[in-house]
Protein backbone atom coordinates (compact mmCIF):
# COMPACT_ATOMS: atom_id res chain seq x y z
CA UNK A 1 0.00 0.00 0.00
CA UNK A 2 1.65 3.60 -0.62
CA UNK A 3 1.32 5.44 2.56
CA UNK A 4 1.34 9.19 3.36
CA UNK A 5 2.94 9.67 7.24
CA UNK A 6 1.87 13.13 8.29
CA UNK A 7 5.35 13.83 10.79
CA UNK A 8 7.22 10.83 10.20
CA UNK A 9 10.71 11.87 11.26
CA UNK A 10 10.79 12.16 15.19
CA UNK A 11 10.27 9.80 17.85
CA UNK A 12 6.53 8.01 17.54
CA UNK A 13 6.45 9.01 13.74
CA UNK A 14 10.24 7.52 12.62
CA UNK A 15 8.97 4.25 14.57
CA UNK A 16 5.20 4.25 12.36
CA UNK A 17 7.86 4.34 9.34
CA UNK A 18 9.52 1.65 10.19
CA UNK A 19 7.22 -0.36 11.58
CA UNK A 20 5.61 0.57 7.91
CA UNK A 21 8.36 -0.67 6.38
CA UNK A 22 9.07 -4.13 7.85
CA UNK A 23 5.05 -4.76 6.22
CA UNK A 24 6.76 -4.10 2.34
CA UNK A 25 4.78 -0.83 2.53
CA UNK A 26 5.21 2.29 -0.22
CA UNK A 27 6.30 4.88 2.11
CA UNK A 28 6.13 8.84 1.76
CA UNK A 29 6.42 11.24 4.79
CA UNK A 30 4.98 15.17 4.80
CA UNK A 31 6.61 17.40 6.78
CA UNK A 32 8.02 20.87 6.36
CA UNK A 33 11.68 19.69 6.04
CA UNK A 34 12.55 21.78 9.20
CA UNK A 35 13.49 18.10 11.69
CA UNK A 36 16.74 17.17 10.88
CA UNK A 37 16.40 13.86 10.27
CA UNK A 38 17.61 10.91 7.80
CA UNK A 39 15.22 9.11 6.35
CA UNK A 40 15.34 5.11 5.69
CA UNK A 41 16.32 3.97 2.33
CA UNK A 42 13.35 4.23 -0.32
CA UNK A 43 11.40 6.45 1.89
CA UNK A 44 10.26 9.49 0.37
CA UNK A 45 10.31 13.10 1.43
CA UNK A 46 7.64 15.35 0.85
CA UNK A 47 8.08 19.40 2.01
CA UNK A 48 4.69 20.95 3.14
CA UNK A 49 3.63 22.84 5.28
CA UNK A 50 0.02 21.88 6.31
CA UNK A 51 -0.81 25.78 8.09
CA UNK A 52 0.09 26.86 4.77
CA UNK A 53 -3.80 27.47 2.80
CA UNK A 54 -3.66 24.38 0.03
CA UNK A 55 -0.43 22.71 0.85
CA UNK A 56 -0.92 19.67 2.13
CA UNK A 57 -4.26 19.28 0.01
CA UNK A 58 -2.39 19.75 -3.37
CA UNK A 59 0.58 17.60 -2.40
CA UNK A 60 -2.11 14.17 -1.42
CA UNK A 61 -3.99 15.02 -4.72
CA UNK A 62 -0.99 14.79 -6.81
CA UNK A 63 0.41 11.88 -4.95
CA UNK A 64 -2.63 10.16 -4.19
CA UNK A 65 -1.41 7.61 -1.41
CA UNK A 66 -3.52 4.43 -0.32
CA UNK A 67 -3.73 5.76 3.22
CA UNK A 68 -2.65 8.13 5.00
CA UNK A 69 -1.68 7.93 8.51
CA UNK A 70 -1.59 11.48 10.42
CA UNK A 71 0.87 12.19 13.52
CA UNK A 72 0.67 15.90 13.80
CA UNK A 73 -3.39 17.25 13.21
CA UNK A 74 -4.02 18.68 16.56
CA UNK A 75 -8.20 20.49 15.28
CA UNK A 76 -10.48 19.60 13.06
CA UNK A 77 -9.27 21.79 10.39
CA UNK A 78 -5.60 19.47 10.03
CA UNK A 79 -7.75 16.38 9.34
CA UNK A 80 -10.50 18.47 7.30
CA UNK A 81 -7.48 18.90 4.59
CA UNK A 82 -6.89 15.48 4.44
CA UNK A 83 -10.62 14.61 3.68
CA UNK A 84 -10.75 17.50 1.28
CA UNK A 85 -8.10 16.45 -0.85
CA UNK A 86 -8.78 12.46 -0.85
CA UNK A 87 -12.22 11.73 0.65
CA UNK A 88 -12.66 8.06 -0.59
CA UNK A 89 -9.29 7.50 0.83
CA UNK A 90 -8.82 3.71 1.45
CA UNK A 91 -8.07 4.59 5.15
CA UNK A 92 -6.93 7.66 7.26
CA UNK A 93 -5.14 6.61 10.14
CA UNK A 94 -5.66 9.43 13.38
CA UNK A 95 -3.09 9.77 16.20
CA UNK A 96 -4.76 10.92 18.83
CA UNK A 97 -4.32 11.34 22.42
CA UNK A 98 -5.59 9.72 25.93
CA UNK A 99 -4.77 13.14 27.41
CA UNK A 100 -8.74 13.61 26.43
CA UNK A 101 -9.78 11.61 29.60
CA UNK A 102 -8.86 14.38 31.88
CA UNK A 103 -8.03 12.90 35.59
CA UNK A 104 -9.16 10.03 36.08
CA UNK A 105 -8.58 9.40 39.42
CA UNK A 106 -8.45 5.73 40.30
CA UNK A 107 -10.31 4.78 37.00
CA UNK A 108 -9.00 2.71 33.53
CA UNK A 109 -11.20 3.97 31.06
CA UNK A 110 -11.90 2.44 28.10
CA UNK A 111 -13.11 3.78 24.84
CA UNK A 112 -16.73 4.18 25.04
CA UNK A 113 -16.19 6.32 28.64
CA UNK A 114 -16.94 9.81 28.26
CA UNK A 115 -14.08 12.46 28.03
CA UNK A 116 -12.88 15.55 30.08
CA UNK A 117 -10.50 17.14 28.56
CA UNK A 118 -9.23 20.17 30.13
CA UNK A 119 -6.48 21.66 28.12
CA UNK A 120 -6.92 23.29 24.50
CA UNK A 121 -4.52 20.06 23.47
CA UNK A 122 -6.78 17.81 24.85
CA UNK A 123 -9.72 19.68 23.83
CA UNK A 124 -8.14 19.65 20.20
CA UNK A 125 -7.74 16.33 19.93
CA UNK A 126 -11.44 15.49 21.24
CA UNK A 127 -13.18 17.56 18.77
CA UNK A 128 -11.25 15.39 15.94
CA UNK A 129 -12.28 12.12 17.35
CA UNK A 130 -15.36 13.31 17.27
CA UNK A 131 -15.28 15.30 13.60
CA UNK A 132 -13.73 11.63 12.30
CA UNK A 133 -16.39 9.56 14.20
CA UNK A 134 -19.14 11.41 12.46
CA UNK A 135 -17.70 11.33 9.22
CA UNK A 136 -17.41 7.71 9.27
CA UNK A 137 -21.24 7.26 10.36
CA UNK A 138 -22.53 9.78 7.66
CA UNK A 139 -20.47 9.08 4.70
CA UNK A 140 -18.60 6.05 5.04
CA UNK A 141 -15.34 8.01 5.30
CA UNK A 142 -12.70 4.94 6.55
CA UNK A 143 -11.19 6.06 9.71
CA UNK A 144 -9.26 4.88 12.82
CA UNK A 145 -7.54 7.06 15.94
CA UNK A 146 -5.38 5.49 18.19
CA UNK A 147 -5.51 7.69 21.64
CA UNK A 148 -1.76 6.83 22.12
CA UNK A 149 -0.89 7.36 26.11
CA UNK A 150 3.37 7.91 27.18
CA UNK A 151 5.47 6.80 25.04
CA UNK A 152 8.94 5.99 25.66
CA UNK A 153 12.22 4.82 23.56
CA UNK A 154 14.97 5.79 22.18
CA UNK A 155 15.46 9.15 20.19
CA UNK A 156 13.37 11.02 23.30
CA UNK A 157 13.79 11.43 27.40
CA UNK A 158 12.40 9.84 29.70
CA UNK A 159 9.98 11.58 31.80
CA UNK A 160 10.76 13.18 35.68
CA UNK A 161 9.48 15.77 37.93
CA UNK A 162 10.77 18.21 35.39
CA UNK A 163 9.37 16.61 32.51
CA UNK A 164 11.16 15.10 29.58
CA UNK A 165 15.10 15.14 30.33
CA UNK A 166 18.12 12.89 31.18
CA UNK A 167 20.12 14.58 34.22
CA UNK A 168 18.22 12.50 36.73
CA UNK A 169 19.70 9.07 35.55
CA UNK A 170 23.19 10.68 35.93
CA UNK A 171 22.18 11.61 39.45
CA UNK A 172 21.19 7.66 39.87
CA UNK A 173 23.97 6.51 38.70
CA UNK A 174 26.10 8.64 41.04
CA UNK A 175 23.53 7.30 44.27
CA UNK A 176 22.42 11.05 44.30
CA UNK A 177 18.92 11.30 45.00
CA UNK A 178 16.42 11.92 43.13
CA UNK A 179 12.47 12.91 43.56
CA UNK A 180 9.35 11.37 43.43
CA UNK A 181 6.28 12.64 43.27
CA UNK A 182 3.73 12.26 46.13
CA UNK A 183 3.80 8.78 47.92
CA UNK A 184 5.03 7.35 44.75
CA UNK A 185 1.60 5.54 44.00
CA UNK A 186 0.48 7.40 41.47
CA UNK A 187 0.15 5.40 37.98
CA UNK A 188 1.66 5.78 34.53
CA UNK A 189 0.91 3.36 31.58
CA UNK A 190 4.26 3.89 29.15
CA UNK A 191 4.46 2.43 25.52
CA UNK A 192 8.00 1.35 24.24
CA UNK A 193 7.75 3.88 20.83
CA UNK A 194 8.51 0.73 18.96
CA UNK A 195 5.34 -0.96 20.00
CA UNK A 196 3.44 2.07 19.43
CA UNK A 197 4.97 2.09 15.48
CA UNK A 198 3.67 -1.08 14.91
CA UNK A 199 -0.10 -0.89 16.50
CA UNK A 200 -0.10 1.80 13.73
CA UNK A 201 0.64 -0.20 10.95
CA UNK A 202 -1.50 -3.34 12.18
CA UNK A 203 -4.35 -1.06 12.33
CA UNK A 204 -4.00 -0.03 8.80
CA UNK A 205 -6.30 -1.44 6.32
CA UNK A 206 -8.34 -3.70 8.66
CA UNK A 207 -11.35 -4.36 8.68
CA UNK A 208 -11.66 -4.47 11.98
CA UNK A 209 -10.20 -1.12 13.23
CA UNK A 210 -12.64 0.61 10.31
CA UNK A 211 -14.90 3.76 11.85
CA UNK A 212 -13.42 2.70 15.13
CA UNK A 213 -11.36 4.27 18.25
CA UNK A 214 -8.67 2.46 20.33
CA UNK A 215 -6.69 3.31 23.51
CA UNK A 216 -2.96 2.68 22.82
CA UNK A 217 -0.44 1.59 25.46
CA UNK A 218 1.87 -0.86 26.72
CA UNK A 219 1.31 -4.34 28.77
CA UNK A 220 2.43 -2.79 31.99
CA UNK A 221 0.62 -0.24 34.18
CA UNK A 222 3.11 0.83 36.63
CA UNK A 223 3.45 3.32 40.05
CA UNK A 224 5.88 5.71 40.08
CA UNK A 225 7.57 3.72 42.45
CA UNK A 226 7.86 0.77 40.15
CA UNK A 227 8.64 3.28 37.24
CA UNK A 228 11.88 4.36 38.90
CA UNK A 229 12.88 0.54 40.58
CA UNK A 230 12.34 -0.31 36.50
CA UNK A 231 15.44 2.24 35.36
CA UNK A 232 17.39 1.71 38.72
CA UNK A 233 17.10 -2.21 37.44
CA UNK A 234 18.72 -0.93 34.10
CA UNK A 235 20.77 1.86 35.60
CA UNK A 236 22.43 -0.94 37.63
CA UNK A 237 22.24 1.13 41.13
CA UNK A 238 20.04 0.99 43.53
CA UNK A 239 17.04 3.06 43.92
CA UNK A 240 17.94 6.15 45.91
CA UNK A 241 15.05 8.50 46.17
CA UNK A 242 12.64 10.97 48.11
CA UNK A 243 9.03 11.43 48.31
CA UNK A 244 8.26 14.92 47.65
CA UNK A 245 4.64 16.32 48.77
CA UNK A 246 2.68 17.04 45.75
CA UNK A 247 1.49 20.07 47.38
CA UNK A 248 5.09 21.43 47.53
CA UNK A 249 5.25 21.83 43.52
CA UNK A 250 2.56 23.94 43.49
CA UNK A 251 3.41 26.14 46.07
CA UNK A 252 6.93 26.60 45.52
CA UNK A 253 7.25 26.89 42.01
CA UNK A 254 8.75 30.33 42.36
CA UNK A 255 12.14 28.19 44.02
CA UNK A 256 12.97 26.99 40.80
CA UNK A 257 11.65 30.27 38.44
CA UNK A 258 14.93 31.28 37.16
CA UNK A 259 16.35 27.27 37.19
CA UNK A 260 17.00 25.47 33.57
CA UNK A 261 15.41 22.68 34.90
CA UNK A 262 11.61 23.39 36.24
CA UNK A 263 9.79 20.70 38.63
CA UNK A 264 6.10 21.82 37.42
CA UNK A 265 5.41 18.60 36.41
CA UNK A 266 5.90 16.82 39.54
CA UNK A 267 2.27 17.59 40.29
CA UNK A 268 0.74 17.10 37.15
CA UNK A 269 1.84 13.81 37.03
CA UNK A 270 -0.16 12.99 40.35
CA UNK A 271 -2.79 14.89 39.84
CA UNK A 272 -3.46 13.54 36.02
CA UNK A 273 -2.64 9.48 36.46
CA UNK A 274 -2.40 7.06 33.55
CA UNK A 275 -3.92 3.91 33.39
CA UNK A 276 -5.97 3.01 30.34
CA UNK A 277 -8.04 -0.51 29.23
CA UNK A 278 -6.22 -1.71 25.90
CA UNK A 279 -8.41 -4.80 25.39
CA UNK A 280 -10.33 -3.19 22.23
CA UNK A 281 -6.86 -2.98 20.16
CA UNK A 282 -5.76 -6.49 21.68
CA UNK A 283 -9.15 -8.14 20.73
CA UNK A 284 -7.80 -7.16 17.29
CA UNK A 285 -4.94 -9.22 17.62
CA UNK A 286 -2.21 -6.60 18.40
CA UNK A 287 0.07 -7.26 21.17
CA UNK A 288 2.59 -5.04 22.86
CA UNK A 289 5.70 -7.07 23.45
CA UNK A 290 8.41 -4.94 24.86
CA UNK A 291 7.86 -5.07 28.74
CA UNK A 292 9.49 -1.45 30.45
CA UNK A 293 12.89 -2.71 31.50
CA UNK A 294 13.97 -3.86 28.40
CA UNK A 295 12.85 -0.48 27.06
CA UNK A 296 14.58 1.89 29.53
CA UNK A 297 17.23 -0.38 28.68
CA UNK A 298 17.16 -0.03 24.89
CA UNK A 299 16.86 3.90 25.99
CA UNK A 300 19.88 4.35 28.29
CA UNK A 301 21.81 2.70 24.98
CA UNK A 302 20.58 5.36 22.59
CA UNK A 303 20.85 8.29 25.05
CA UNK A 304 24.48 6.79 26.01
CA UNK A 305 25.51 6.23 22.23
CA UNK A 306 24.44 9.62 21.31
CA UNK A 307 25.94 11.15 24.29
CA UNK A 308 22.63 12.69 25.68
CA UNK A 309 22.35 12.27 29.72
CA UNK A 310 23.71 15.50 31.14
CA UNK A 311 25.94 15.21 34.08
CA UNK A 312 24.39 15.99 37.38
CA UNK A 313 26.28 17.41 40.51
CA UNK A 314 25.63 17.52 44.27
CA UNK A 315 23.56 20.99 43.85
CA UNK A 316 21.29 20.32 41.29
CA UNK A 317 17.60 21.39 41.84
CA UNK A 318 16.93 17.97 43.64
CA UNK A 319 19.44 18.82 46.46
CA UNK A 320 17.88 22.50 46.98
CA UNK A 321 14.52 21.00 47.31
CA UNK A 322 15.48 18.84 49.63
CA UNK A 323 16.99 21.23 51.34
CA UNK A 324 13.93 23.54 51.71
CA UNK A 325 11.70 20.48 52.82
Amino acid sequence: MKVAVIGGTRHVGHAVVAALLEQNHEVDVYNRGKTPAVLPDGVGRVTVDRKAPGQLEQALRERRPDAVIDMIAFDVPDVEQVYSALPDLRHYVFCSSTVLYGRIGSATPSETDPVAPDSEYGHGKTRCDQWLVEKARDSGFAMTSLRLAHPYGPRDDLLYATGRESLFLDRMRHDRPIIISGDGESRIHPVYVEDAGRAFAHALGRDDCMGRIFNLSGPQILTLNEYFESIARMVGRPLVARHVPVDFFEEHAPLWADWKRKFDFGAIWVKYESAFDISALEATGFRCLTDHDRGVGETLKWLDEHELIDASSDDDGEDRILVSL
